[in-house]
């Protein structure tokens, strides 16, 4: 029967014209998953962003609305912001309103009540002055304490429609901690009910707010940070048998920033006893404005230089340019993070999911927080220095089969960002 229908449709077109239609087929089959997996997240356009820190040309604030546009396919996302804010070199084109009232650095984190209608009024005002209905999706990035007290306050006033949509993701647990109880306790209400949909980074964030407040929280909504969704990047190979190892960010306590001189001290040590055929040179950012801790830093890796020439250090300063730190990030082989576990045992860092986009592996502090995103033995754990200074020797010594492992992690993370972005946002 199959035989017979197959030559009766056969005797109705030209060999020519079934050839025609096959290829018709065949690019319409092409072009539909095309357009699928580079849509396949793809929304409507009612997407608000709340960022009231743009403030700073340079930082995740700005970044993760990039990231946002290029999950959703959509860059015309409202971005709200605060009034006073320099909107200079933005690297997304949303239409910014700068409507909520100018931000409070001096009372961060412990806004007045006052501050906090003064924000949820403008917040209410901004959406009956622009006609915004209900369908819009609220999604506030980085949700502060600020944040989450005010939709607390234009719930329970109901200043805002109840079938709104919002979306908060908070980095730390901080955040809910400082909250007045009678705050938090009508905030866990309304997650309860469903009317705040509260994300986290990190699965260890989002147990430890089930763990204090036994309330729903979304964790892996991870977003990328400098490096973009999809990257373009080569294969990863050393270069002159120098391997550079990434100390970047703020040059803070809670970031190691003091233990790295001992693992520089550490690995000269080893280069003192043993002949390698490669070099290391590290890069360590340092902040202008602390000049007493740079000088410190300085002053503790400069004693140690006598040890070995093999292990060097260059010093950048902060970098107010995503695109020449995009490019510096490429130029790391090995990124170190020897952060505090007490700082990071919940919070994520940006520096994991850009050397993981980037595939490239890690050495971190045992009990750091995103240990899904590590177990692809593209990451090593450390607790010491010298802990530290042996893994830089056993990852540059294998630095082939490394580079391998983190592109299966990759591969793991870009589906974890796919699948939770999908399941917060639909």
């Amino acid at each position: 029967m199959h035989v017979n229908l197959h030559n009766s449709l056969l005797s109705h077109f030209s060999i020519l014209d079934f050839i025609i239609i096959k290829v018709f087929f065949a690019l319409g089959l092409a072009l539909n998953l095309k357009n699928y997996y580079k849509y396949k997240t793809k929304m409507n356009n009612n997407i608000m962003i709340i960022e009231r820190r743009l403030f700073s040309s340079f930082g995740h604030e700005r970044t993760q609305i990039v990231a946002l546009n290029e999950l959703a396919g959509n860059k015309k996302a409202i971005v709200l912001t605060c009034n006073g804010q320099n909107l200079k070199k933005n690297l997304f084109e949303n239409k910014i309103y700068a409507d909520l009232p100018e931000y409070d650095f001096k009372n961060e984190g412990k806004e007045s009540l006052n501050y906090i209608k003064e924000n949820g009024n403008a917040f209410a005002f901004f959406l009956k002055r622009n006609n915004l209905n209900s369908k819009y999706k609220i999604i506030v990035p980085s949700a502060r304490t600020l944040e989450i007290a005010m939709f607390t306050y234009l719930y329970k006033e109901k200043k805002i429609s109840s079938s709104l949509n919002v979306l908060l993701r908070i980095l730390d647990l901080s955040f809910l901690n400082n909250l007045s109880s009678s705050l938090l306790n009508d905030f866990c209400k309304l997650v309860k009910l469903n009317k705040i949909t509260l994300l986290s980074e990190t699965e260890e964030l989002a147990k430890a707010v089930w763990d204090s407040f036994k309330i729903r929280c979304i964790g892996n909504f991870i977003l990328p940070v400098t490096v973009p969704f999809y990257p373009n990047i080569s294969q990863n190979k050393i270069k002159k048998n120098v391997i550079y190892i990434g100390c970047l960010g703020g040059s803070r306590k809670s970031k190691g920033f003091f233990t790295i001189p001992k693992i520089i001290k550490s690995l000269r040590k080893y280069f003192k006893n043993n002949n390698e055929v490669f070099r290391v040179t590290f890069i360590v950012q340092l902040n202008k404005d602390k000049t007493k801790r740079s000088f410190i830093f300085k002053l503790n890796e400069f004693l140690s230089r006598f040890i070995s020439s093999s292990v060097n250090v260059k010093y950048i300063y902060g970098i107010e340019d995503n695109i020449k730190f995009y490019k510096l990030l490429k130029s790391i082989d090995i990124f170190l993070l020897p952060y505090s576990k007490e700082s990071y045992k919940y919070c994520g860092s940006g520096f994991i999911t850009d050397a993981t986009l980037l595939e490239k592996p890690l050495i971190i502090s045992q009990g750091m927080s995103m240990k899904n995103l590590l177990t692809f033995n593209n990451a090593i754990f450390a607790n010491s220095p010298e802990e530290y200074s042996t893994a830089i020797i056993k990852i540059s010594k294998n630095y082939t089969n490394y580079s391998k492992n983190s592109k299966l992690a990759k591969k793991n993370l870009k589906k974890i960002i796919l699948e939770s972005f999908k399941k917060a946002i639909h």
